[in-house]
């Protein structure tokens, strides 16, 4: 049962954790203390019937500890190496706090492919189902020692953010080494105070948050903002909070005001498969429209047909995600399409009654249809 208050999270039984990488490491490696502390916080309550998924950080951290490696500026191939290196130790600490509570962890890596193919996207879903019914504890971190922008561009928050669909959490819980959202920076200004409560988090909110100089670990105030938005378009609540407060998540579920609660929107919320299109998969391609078919789209809420296609760009399968835009270039929605890039081509202008001589073979009559759309102002 998912809950727009905290007295409601009381009543919330899967949650999705998300601990940061300045919490979990130290200069010597992994702080084995706060995750066996986190871990018997969580086990007690799995006791009780609650259900936990882990999103990590730290291989790498490990395996600098483990190797000695001590330059702070190191090749990518390097990392990757260290992520090898220091992956087995991290899901030792995870296997060990759990099993001492009769739990097992199950490790799952995932690199931005798999969240882009739709096939894998689901079977990522059905496996974490298959762990939950086990009783499992599945331990998520990107697959750094294979995945290069995932080093480069990414941060757990936005993983958290992008699998939260697949592990069907009912409360987001970002742990990190502050107390919350400041109004402040609490570092340069003493009057700064916890934001206890957002009531309705916009994208302009985590600019001027961002702006307002809190740091929470790798990805900042600004990222873990990002992924409560996209929590929240899901109807999801999210409590950031830091994970040196005693029995911290066991506070959080019992209601009290720990942390940062992110109010979930009340309306317009995204199905899973909106939640997909419009903040995990990346288009494979543009298809551009004229006017006509961008006001259908946008105020009418129709498909895209061939005859108000005018180019397109990319490469791109029936089936991938494409961005639709217009004339100018706007990005209007982003869609499944039905067709190939060379199939659009040859029917771009086309109508529906033409389809099936152009392309030789009975087929779908829209470019993309609206139920597998969904318009940029539905997202941001």
């Amino acid at each position: 049962m998912r809950s727009g208050t905290r007295a409601g999270i009381r009543k919330c039984r899967r949650v999705l954790v998300k601990i940061g990488s300045q919490v979990l490491t130290t200069e010597r490696g992994l702080n084995n203390r706060v995750i066996e502390r986190l871990c018997d916080d969580m086990s007690l309550l799995m006791d009780r019937g609650r259900e936990f998924a882990l999103v990590t950080s730290g291989a790498i951290a490990e395996g600098r500890a483990i190797m000695r490696v001590k330059e702070a500026d190191i090749s990518l191939s390097k990392k990757q190496a260290l992520a090898a290196i220091g992956q087995g130790s991290l899901m030792r600490a995870y296997t060990d706090a759990f099993r001492r509570y009769g739990y097992t962890a199950a490790q799952i890596l995932i690199t931005r492919e798999d969240l882009d193919n739709r096939r894998r996207y689901l079977n990522i879903r059905n496996t974490l189902s298959s762990l939950f019914e086990m009783g499992a504890v599945p331990i998520i971190n990107e697959n750094d020692t294979v995945a290069v922008e995932e080093i480069q561009f990414t941060d757990n928050d936005m993983l958290s953010a992008m699998i939260l669909p697949l592990v069907e959490a009912h409360v987001l819980v970002i742990l990190t080494d502050m107390e919350g959202v400041y109004s402040k920076d609490p570092k340069i200004h003493d009057d700064a105070e916890i934001v206890h409560e957002i009531a309705e988090l916009r994208p302009k909110d985590i600019r001027g948050y961002g702006d307002g100089g809190n740091r929470l670990g790798r990805g900042g105030i600004a990222s873990k903002l990002e992924a409560a938005y996209r929590a929240s378009m899901l109807g999801v609540p999210t409590v950031i909070a830091s994970a040196y407060t005693p029995q911290v998540i066991s506070s959080i579920l019992e209601g009290s005001q720990v942390g940062t609660f992110i109010h979930p929107k009340k309306k317009a919320q995204l199905t899973q498969k909106d939640h997909w299109l419009g903040f995990v998969s990346r288009p494979k391609g543009k298809v551009v429209i004229d006017d006509g078919a961008a006001a259908m789209i946008l105020g009418r809420g129709k498909s895209l047909l061939p005859v108000g296609v005018v180019d397109v760009s990319g490469s791109f399968k029936a089936g991938d995600p494409v961005e639709i835009v217009k004339r100018d270039g706007t990005p209007i929605a982003v869609g499944l399409s039905n067709f190939a890039t060379e199939e659009v081509v040859k029917i771009m202008g086309a109508s529906t009654s033409e389809l099936s001589m152009i392309l030789r073979y009975d087929c779908d009559d829209e470019v993309v249809h609206r139920n597998n759309m969904i318009v940029r102002k539905e997202t941001f």
